[in-house]
């Protein structure tokens, strides 16, 4: 019972300081990928993907039911 605790309380510990550490290095490999991965207007074209495809999927439904009958 004791261990359980010990290693719920470090786990937590261990996690909560994982999630507050930032990376204040200057590795140009590094800033040149992190500023690959983000562009103007990429949430925008990320919804649009999303609208399209779910638009997709609701004409393919509606012809394939509409065979069926």
């Amino acid at each position: 019972m004791k261990f359980s605790k010990k290693f719920i309380s470090l786990f937590y510990i261990s996690l909560a300081s994982s999630c507050t550490y930032k990376y204040d290095g200057d590795n140009a490999i590094i800033n040149d990928i992190l500023e690959s991965q983000n562009y103007q207007g990429e949430i925008s074209d990320l919804i649009g993907y999303a609208v399209l495809t779910i638009f997709l999927f609701f004409i393919i439904g509606y012809l394939g039911n509409k065979k069926k009958k």
